[in-house]
């Protein structure tokens, strides 16, 4: 039974990418990816907490994350793969990475760090630094929505603003003590319009921590979610690199 991913993994494709939804989204975040990346090609992870798995509990920890998606995909790294997600997810994808190294799997050829800045130097984006006791979760999922061109009945409204603020401090507490190794690289991307990250906080000290390469794409902040083309390119060019090496 699929748990960890919202559709069974694909069993076709030249390689394949795990997309980690951003904070208060779920896998349906990634609709348009399969499409646009071709058949076989990608995979949408679901994380408890939301949209099919909202009765159940949020994850406690990043390293809770990486365990439970790691149990799940183990058997299934026989291609060429790469982790990618957005601003919050970022810290996921380096604690997966890390805990599948440290059990001697098949490592991801490549992560895909888009709008958050190098893990050893703290946290990023205004929520996490501010009372959040204080903030309307619900006025900032209404915010994306809006963004996007969407718009969730208040019921739902709701349930997204919940799996927010679980998201967001689970979020904080975040440490970057365990780090892939430089035999991973990542590409590092960053927005020319992000007032969340802006991009001049996304690359300083990447070089330290990782293997890394910087792409600035156009769009603000929410522009991952649209999954441009400049996106998709990069993707495909940085993985098909992969598999014909």
């Amino acid at each position: 039974m699929t748990v960890w991913t919202l559709q069974p993994i694909p069993a076709d494709g030249d390689y394949l990418v795990f997309g980690v939804p951003y904070a208060g989204t779920g896998a349906a975040s990634f609709t348009a990816w399969p499409r646009e990346l071709g058949a076989g090609r990608f995979c949408a992870v679901q994380p408890p907490g939301r949209e099919n798995r909202f009765g159940e509990a949020h994850v406690g920890s990043h390293q809770e994350f990486a365990e439970g998606l790691v149990a799940e995909i183990a058997d299934r790294l026989d291609r060429p793969y790469a982790l990618i997600g957005h601003c919050g997810a970022v810290p996921f994808l380096l604690q997966i990475a890390a805990h599948l190294e440290k059990r001697g799997l098949p490592a991801p050829r490549r992560l895909f760090a888009s709008g958050w800045g190098a893990p050893h130097k703290g946290l990023y984006g205004k929520l996490n630094f501010v009372d959040l006791d204080e903030v309307d979760m619900v006025a900032e999922i209404e915010e994306r929505c809006a963004a996007l061109g969407h718009r969730l009945p208040p019921e739902f409204l709701e349930m997204a603003a919940e799996t927010l603020l679980a998201d967001v401090r689970l979020q904080r507490g975040y440490r970057a003590e365990e780090l892939p190794s430089r035999n991973i690289p990542v590409s590092v991307i960053g927005w020319t319009e992000d007032a969340v990250v802006p991009q001049s906080e996304v690359w300083p000290g990447w070089d330290e921590c990782a293997s890394a390469t910087y792409h600035v794409l156009e769009g603000d902040h929410w522009e991952f979610l649209r999954f441009p083309r400049a996106l998709r390119d990069l993707v495909e060019r940085e993985m098909t690199a992969v598999t014909s090496a």
